[in-house]
């Protein structure tokens, strides 16, 4: 096979598989070569997303990495799962298929972090829209209050979005009922760029099958697109500040005539950029790697939402299933003790502004969540059904890291979310925990509950700060730790992607994220890679429009 290419991309999660799908797809057929650590999960393709998340979560899985976290010694010395795709498709593989927007001001916040209007709303949504195929079908029952427009949504982009083929179970409804009862308010659509409210979430599931990246955007390759699977990079090769191709770790060189773009996902990026000698020198410097271009903040500003869940049993009612993947009601919301709290206080002014505006959530609640997510494995009886509740922080103020424990690529590196350490967080949870608890005591749920095997000792800050620290959990939604910034010293690239300082290298994925967004990110590692290919076809004249930058 050929060793020099245009385009080289390193990563084939969702912003990999975006990129070389639409700069191979451009008039003038640049040469690109995208290379993937994992294999290629041809004979998972047409698994349910039930069937493929039980293999990716066994025991030396080849779709996970299997990455645990540092023990958080703030959570009672825990080491938290931090599981990441592998193979094509990367994370879109093994989620929970999630398919969720989130706020609207989040992408105006980001386009004024990088003064750039490319991240605004109005154009994320856009490039969202030619993202999606969205079949949001609504049972007649629950049409008086769940009402998707269509204009919010695309229908006729790669990746196939759906509120799931199941039926839409009564519990469902008591839930929206026991929402309403607490005070919230039933969203219509909380894919709409406003997700404040109690909804239905939507899952990238259509007719049974889970639609990956590499399914929606590498089914139909063009003869100039080049995929090498089982292929693990080691580093970005330089000619002083000039990227020029990447070595993998077996030794392989290949060349890049125009751009190096690394697409690993924020927990891969990082790594490979520190062994190339990219990043601060005190981490370089443990593992006597050359420092050839610093940045202080490679690895740094790493963000998650954490989530803990509680749990009740109810009675069953009209047969309901006590499991399986159904439409989910999901619901975020503003919190009166959040923001009446001495945490909210002590944070910028900045922030506190953010935090009041109206799309802007404090916390996220997903329900039927499994007891395996709560306090563990619950005895439910035939006439029982398992009702969970998770609660995940929205805009954590924690800041976690990854680094190397070793100049090896084969060796995982050092990950450490550093979850719930910093204050607010620790008042977020509480009282997003505290708000669910009230909900799931709301009459429509009172009614029919048994007992609640997944609950704090009391409704106190200590108990619930207690239950949560012993039962949390990654949503896995990792950023941030290659943020896009205006300057090297608190950013790793710019608005453009480009790492500052270099030429011919870019970071493509959730690592430049300057902050988590308030949603299940892989909607947003599709913006990212539509946005960077519009750029890069844009910068080089890839629609034959003008001659191609050198």
């Amino acid at each position: 096979m050929a060793t020099e290419y245009d385009f080289i991309i390193v990563g084939a999660g969702p912003a990999g598989c975006v990129l070389a799908s639409r700069l191979s797809s451009a008039p003038s057929r640049p040469t690109v070569l995208l290379l993937e650590a994992g294999g290629t999960n041809d004979d998972l393709l047409y698994m349910s997303g039930e069937e493929r998340y039980q293999v990716a979560f066994q025991e030396g899985s080849p779709l996970n990495w299997g990455f645990k976290t540092a023990p958080q010694m703030q959570l009672k010395g825990q080491e938290i799962d931090y599981s990441r795709g592998r193979g094509l498709g990367g994370s879109t593989a093994i989620n929970f298929c999630g398919w969720v927007v989130g706020s609207k001001d989040d992408y105006d916040e980001w386009a004024r972090l990088v003064d750039d209007p490319s991240f605004q709303w109005k154009n994320a949504q856009r490039h969202l829209k030619n993202v999606e195929n969205a079949h949001l079908e609504v049972p007649e029952q629950f049409r008086d209050c769940i009402k998707p427009l269509p204009e919010d949504h695309g229908s006729s982009g790669p990746v196939d979005v759906s509120y799931g083929q199941r039926a839409w179970l009564p519990s469902m409804r008591t839930v929206l009922t026991a929402a309403e009862e607490v005070g919230q308010r039933v969203n219509p659509d909380v894919n709409s760029g406003d997700p404040i409210g109690m909804g239905i979430g939507t899952v990238c599931i259509y007719n049974g099958i889970r639609v990956t990246s590499s399914s929606s955007y590498l089914a139909s390759r063009p003869a100039n697109l080049t995929v090498v699977t089982d292929t693990l990079v080691d580093k970005v090769l330089l000619h002083g500040t000039i990227a020029t191709g990447v070595r993998t770790a077996d030794g392989r060189e290949f060349r890049a005539t125009r751009e190096v773009i690394l697409s690993c996902g924020a927990l891969s990026t990082p790594p490979i950029l520190l062994r190339s000698g990219i990043g601060p020198a005190e981490e370089l410097e443990k593992h006597d790697i050359p420092m050839l271009h610093g940045l202080s903040e490679v690895g740094r500003n790493l963000q998650d939402h954490c989530m803990s869940s509680i749990g009740i049993l109810i009675r069953r009612e009209n047969g309901e299933p006590q499991s399986g993947q159904q439409p989910t009601p999901m619901g975020w919301f503003k919190s009166k003790g959040v923001h009446e709290s001495q945490e909210f206080r002590d944070l910028s002014a900045h922030w506190q502004e953010f935090l009041k505006k109206p799309t802007v959530p404090n916390w996220e609640l997903a329900t039927h969540t499994p007891p395996h997510f709560g306090a563990g494995a619950v005895d439910i009886a035939e006439d029982e059904l398992y009702l969970g509740a998770s609660c995940l922080i929205m805009n954590p103020q924690s800041r976690g890291t990854v680094t190397l424990a070793s100049a090896d690529a084969r060796v995982a590196p050092l990950i450490n979310p550093a979850f719930l350490s910093h204050p607010f967080d620790r008042r977020t949870l509480i009282e997003a925990v505290r708000d669910a608890m009230a909900m799931w005591e709301a009459p429509a749920l009172k009614r029919r509950t048994i007992r609640a095997p997944s609950w704090p000792k009391s409704g106190s800050d200590e108990d619930i700060l207690d239950y949560v620290s012993t039962y949390i959990r990654s949503s896995w939604h990792m950023c941030g730790t290659a943020r896009m910034g205006t300057n090297a010293q608190t950013s790793v690239v710019d608005a453009s992607f480009r790492v500052h300082g270099l030429a011919k290298l870019r970071v493509v994925d959730l690592s430049v994220c300057p902050l988590v967004p308030n949603n299940h990110v892989q909607t947003t590692a599709y913006i990212v890679g539509e946005i960077a290919a519009e750029k890069l076809v844009g910068e080089y004249q890839l629609d034959g429009m003008g001659t191609s930058v050198a």
